[in-house]
């Protein structure tokens, strides 16, 4: 049989964890995961020649909002010897933040790349983009096609 002082032990010690985490991951600076974060840390790089080097490569960190920074994990693809990241939605926070100020930073295995994020609206180039991310994440079409989806082309600033 539970006793009170069974139950609120449990209850004490499952909110100390649960602090704790809420404590430990409010702490980092970039995104765990699925979770946004703040300011990416890492050495910062020179431009890229090439960034086929990223084709071997899921995730990168996207910082945008140089204000306030705010980051995310995010796949990128190469074409050609562009790179493109996509938002399966212009809604998402990180899409709008790149809608009001296009400087972002990548973060690539804790090297930091200062960059501009550019609206693809060029029609010849979108499918090349979609094949692109489907090749490399082993997806569907209808997995990746989003009808409020977005692809941005990443610039030197």
């Amino acid at each position: 049989m539970l006793t009170t002082q069974y139950i609120e032990g449990n209850l004490m010690r499952n909110a100390a964890v649960a602090l704790f985490c809420i404590v430990f991951i409010s702490s980092c600076s970039g995104p765990m995961g699925p979770i946004s974060g703040g300011a990416l840390e890492g050495t910062p790089v020179p431009w890229p020649d090439d960034w086929t080097f990223t084709n071997s490569i899921e995730n990168v960190l996207l910082q945008t909002n140089p204000d306030n920074p705010y980051s995310v994990t995010v796949w990128i693809v190469v074409v050609g010897n562009q790179a493109y990241i996509a938002s399966a939605s212009h809604e998402t926070r990180w899409a709008k933040n790149i809608s009001n100020d296009n400087h972002i930073v990548l973060s690539v295995h804790g090297e930091l790349i200062e960059a501009l994020a550019n609206r693809v609206t060029a029609a010849r180039i979108a499918p090349q983009i979609v094949k692109a991310y489907l090749d490399k994440y082993d997806m569907d079409e209808e997995e990746f096609v989003e009808q409020d989806g977005v692809l941005f082309q990443i610039d030197q600033p």
